[in-house]
């Protein structure tokens, strides 16, 4: 049975905000992340947590092992594009989650996806405005 857990980290303007996850409980008290984070930095799709229950609420409190999943974010100028890149992202392994009536995706780069090829994919698009993109989590396989 999946779980959410809570996020909490900094956003751009320094301030604290809170995310929360889907997150499959394993032995010992460990969770595995279970969808793809939308804002929170340095945690990808598959990543192995510690949790704090602060009253029945679950907290991430530490990473305990990566997934060597990579999390890249990505905001279109020009939504009308958005169809067709996701799904070349998607040919080549990618999975991503949007927001509704906004043009923000999350992207989850799999362990085994070469990074090279989407990162050409992205950064062609960023050349000509379509959108702008962001590492959000970049694993060490993927560097």
């Amino acid at each position: 049975m999946k779980s959410k857990v809570t996020l909490v980290y900094k956003d751009l303007e320094d301030n604290i905000a809170e995310e929360t996850v889907w997150a499959k409980p394993l032995e010992n008290g460990l969770y595995q992340i279970d969808n793809i984070p939308f804002y929170a930095p340095n945690l990808s799709n598959k990543d192995i947590i510690a949790v704090e229950n602060d009253e029945g609420v679950l907290y991430f409190d530490d990473l305990i092992k990566s997934s060597g999943h990579s999390t890249v974010q990505i905001i279109f100028f020009d939504d009308s594009k958005s169809k067709w890149l996701l799904q070349k992202l998607e040919e080549v392994g990618c999975k991503w989650e949007g927001m509704k009536e906004q043009p923000y995706y999350t992207v989850d780069i799999p362990l085994d996806v070469d990074y090279n090829i989407v990162k050409d994919i992205l950064n062609k698009e960023t050349e000509i405005g379509i959108l702008d993109y962001k590492e959000s989590c970049l694993a060490e396989n993927h560097s």
